[in-house]
């Protein structure tokens, strides 16, 4: 997902301080778009623009609903959600909100740094940006931040598909010298 282009100029005016502050706060630590909205001084519908010009899918249609079934039921199983995509033709699907409690800022601010001040939805081979893509693509050992049971990449903490754990606590050392 992305924005147009008039969106974007207008949040150029912020900082990229500031982009990187909301995306963050709202992609790891799972911050609301009201509380975004009012912490920063943002209005919520700049703040939605401003996320999905980073990639993110907030807005969800009634076609959106109808070509993905996984979609459907999430949204279904929400009866706010599935009301106003009824009556109003668009509902906001909060999902994706916090669910990288672990990634690191450095990562996040990178990926904001390289496409500040967002994406335009006017070129269509900007399409497959969005975060998980960038980092499979430049980073591609991040998911091991998470803490996740990926299968991490050959190396000296790969045991069956899983990370060692850190060693931790007192070394253990047998001492073969014998003293007379």
């Amino acid at each position: 997902m992305s924005t147009s282009i008039e969106n974007l100029r207008r949040l150029a005016e912020r900082d990229v301080k500031d982009h990187t502050a909301l995306f963050d706060l709202y992609v790891t630590v799972g911050r609301d778009i009201d509380y975004l909205a009012i912490k920063f001084g943002i209005d919520p519908e700049d703040l939605i623009n401003l996320l999905e010009g980073y990639g993110e899918k907030l807005r969800v249609t009634a076609a959106d609903v109808e070509e993905n079934p996984a979609l459907a039921t999430a949204i279904m199983e929400d009866r706010a959600t599935a009301k106003a995509i009824e009556e109003f033709g668009v509902a906001l699907d909060y999902s994706g909100r916090g669910r990288y409690k672990k990634l690191s800022r450095l990562l996040i601010e990178e990926y904001i740094e390289r496409f500040y001040p967002g994406i335009a939805s006017e070129k269509p081979e900007n399409d497959w940006i969005c975060l998980e893509a960038y980092l499979d693509r430049f980073h591609p050992g991040w998911k091991g931040q998470l803490g996740t049971d990926e299968k991490p990449e050959a190396g000296e903490n790969a045991v069956e598909g899983k990370v060692k754990p850190k060693k931790t606590g007192k070394r253990k050392v047998r001492n073969t010298f014998k003293l007379y």
